[in-house]
């Protein structure tokens, strides 16, 4: 076989080792998650039609645990919610030690090791599926299926449920204390790893919902922690939330000056870099509000989480790197010889650079800052209390600037990867235009060496595509606030003052005694 041959065959061998999903299914799914049709969307998600790959199985353990979730079923959330937490970490070690050895394989044929904010959030639905076992004291009945490395089933195990006693509630409470101290750790590792980026850094979900988990244990030290966690607040939305459109009306001018605003004086950074927005502003207030009514004694007793609709997809993104030709090396013929074919083949002229193309993923700037309103009634009846959605998570506008950082730090990498696959190829075309020109003629050689290189060059770019997977069913956004709510029915409404328009976000209860609540709607 020659050189030629074995090039092409490797080529097309991998040709649809970048299809780890179907878009077509992924689509579909996405439709089932918008209508909260969740039963359908874990069938096909527990099918072989999506992620079905072993590796994007850090996503399928992502997409069930999050299904779960959604539809009560707590226990089997956090089995695979734990099962992501773990592989996360191992392809994360897998991850770093492949990038200080260099190694410029496909992402879109590797293992997904998870953007940054989503291996962060894994720890965000831990917590959700702790606090809730604690608040619903059973673990629910379930089939518990294994299958082989196909995917197909060979065993249903029937568990039953199990009703928890105070022992066991408490230790979900304490299980999901114990992820946020995590959280909050691998936080401050993403600060150091990425000084002067504008990307995910830090969580405000992990000081908020986390001051409500350390509120619910109800002890001194854990109020102490809480406080803690107010104050940090707002240091997190000044250093870190100023670079969303949705908390600073500068954020333009933040994020371009952002690598040197550490080295500022503060009052000059706020003064020159920050204009608050009236999300950003509410949310400062209320921290300021929370850590006066801690000091008092005088909380809230209702916490009301919101997770407003799917968080923007990965699309593909064309980029162009030229190929340095007069470079490259030649075992037949002349390098003269070679740039000459190599143009032809590049159907390029003289005095333009030869250049070739690849893809990128990224996901499109969506600002999250529309003017949403929390509004509680009661069931059936009159407005109780409204207050403004407070913006905890603008988780798209989040995505966009690690996806953008991603970019810019591998975009010399995977240009380099991609040049080297063409000029492997245009070499390998060479010869069979060397080997031919003298038996066939000029004509045809060409024809022929051209044509191996079109062949070769759709293989790169089969091989190259864009890596569109993603945790799909992640939010928009996350908005929150707190009440002071009796016993009763309630049901919360989103509301836009503008447009006065209403929608229903779910039904919740408070029951006479408790102090602290935490309501999180999907």
């Amino acid at each position: 076989m020659t050189k030629l041959n074995t090039l092409l065959v490797s080529f097309l061998l991998i040709t649809l080792a970048g299809c780890a999903g179907n878009q077509k299914e992924i689509i579909k799914y996405r439709e089932l998650v918008q209508k909260k049709d969740y039963k359908s969307a874990l069938e096909l998600m527990d099918s072989d039609k999506i992620y079905k790959d072993e590796e994007s199985r850090l996503l399928k353990f992502l997409e069930l645990g999050t299904l779960h979730l959604y539809n009560g079923e707590y226990y089997q959330a956090i089995i695979f919610f734990d099962k992501a937490h773990d592989l996360s970490d191992k392809l994360f070690t897998v991850s770093i030690s492949k990038s200080v050895a260099g190694a410029l394989g496909n992402s879109s044929a590797d293992n997904y090791y998870g953007e940054r904010y989503e291996r962060s959030l894994i720890r965000y639905y831990q917590i959700l599926a702790h606090y809730n076992l604690y608040e619903k004291g059973e673990y629910e009945a379930f089939n518990d299926v294994v299958r082989d490395n196909n995917g197909k089933v060979i065993a249903s195990n029937k568990v039953a449920a199990v009703t928890l006693d105070e022992s066991k509630k408490r230790f979900h409470l304490s299980a999901a204390k114990s992820v946020l101290l995590e959280w909050n750790s691998i936080l401050d590792d993403y600060k150091k790893m990425t000084p002067g980026e504008v990307t995910y850094k830090d969580d405000l979900l992990a000081k908020f919902v986390g001051a409500v988990i350390h509120q619910k244990a109800d002890t001194s030290s854990d109020k102490q922690i809480a406080l803690g966690l107010y104050k940090e607040s707002k240091n997190t939305v000044f250093r870190y939330y100023n670079s969303y459109q949705s908390f600073n009306t500068k954020y333009t001018d933040f994020n371009k000056e952002y690598a040197k605003l550490p080295g500022m004086d503060m009052k000059l950074v706020e003064k020159n870099f920050v204009a608050p927005t009236a999300l950003n502003t509410a949310l400062n207030s209320y921290s300021d509000t929370q850590i006066k009514s801690l000091n008092k004694g005088d909380v809230d007793n209702v916490y009301l989480v919101w997770h407003e609709g799917l968080i923007s997809s990965k699309e593909i993104k064309k980029y162009e790197f030229p190929i340095g030709l007069s470079a490259a090396k030649v075992t037949v013929g002349t390098t003269a010889d070679f740039v000459g074919f190599s143009k032809h083949a590049l159907v390029i002229v003289d005095q333009v650079i030869p250049k070739i193309a690849f893809e990128m993923p990224t996901i499109p700037y969506r600002a999250n800052n529309e003017d949403y309103h929390l509004v509680v009634k009661k069931a059936g009846g009159a407005v109780v209390v409204d207050k403004p959605a407070l913006q905890m998570d603008p988780l798209s506008e989040m995505a966009f600037y690690t996806m953008d950082s991603k970019a810019t730090s591998d975009l010399v990498k995977v240009g380099t990867r991609v040049a080297a696959k063409h000029l492997i190829a245009l070499g390998a075309s060479y010869l069979t235009y060397k080997q031919l020109k003298d038996k066939m003629g000029e004509g045809i050689a060409l024809i022929s060496g051209t044509g191996a290189y079109n062949l070769a060059a759709r293989g790169i770019a089969e091989t190259e595509k864009a890596d569109l997977r993603s945790w799909i069913t992640l939010p928009n956004q996350v908005r929150m606030n707190s009440f002071k709510l009796a016993a009763g029915e309630y049901e919360l409404y989103s509301m836009n003052p503008a447009s006065k328009v209403e929608n229903l976000v779910g039904r919740f209860s408070v029951t006479t005694g408790e102090k602290v609540i935490l309501k999180t709607f999907f």
